[in-house]
């Protein structure tokens, strides 16, 4: 005699968890990339905006505007300085620039 068997999942629900899974991954992963890729721009920034504190502050007691150009972990730092208290960074194209108000 044939036993019932009721242990495992049917095909019909497995599919049906199968495609709910894969739904929830093509709406999620997008957003991800997203926020990837605001992180890095936001580290960017913040790594921008050190160099030229440090930079800032060595060079701050001359009271000349400046330009130079500083490079770390082959990244090149595009640094100006002008009388007038605006101080720029740039890196990969991007520039950050801070003035005082």
């Amino acid at each position: 005699m044939w036993k019932n068997n009721e242990k495992g999942f049917s095909l019909a629900e497995s599919l049906l968890s199968l495609s709910a899974v894969l739904i929830l991954t093509i709406l999620i992963l997008p957003l991800l990339l997203q926020m990837i890729g605001q992180s890095k721009a936001l580290w960017e920034r913040e790594k921008a905006m050190r160099i030229l504190f440090e930079e800032g502050e060595k060079r701050l007691r001359e009271g000349n505007s400046f330009t130079y150009v500083y490079v770390e972990e082959g990244e090149e730092y595009k640094i100006s300085w002008e009388a007038r208290a605006v101080a720029c960074v740039e890196v990969s194209g991007k520039q950050f620039c801070i003035q005082q108000q």
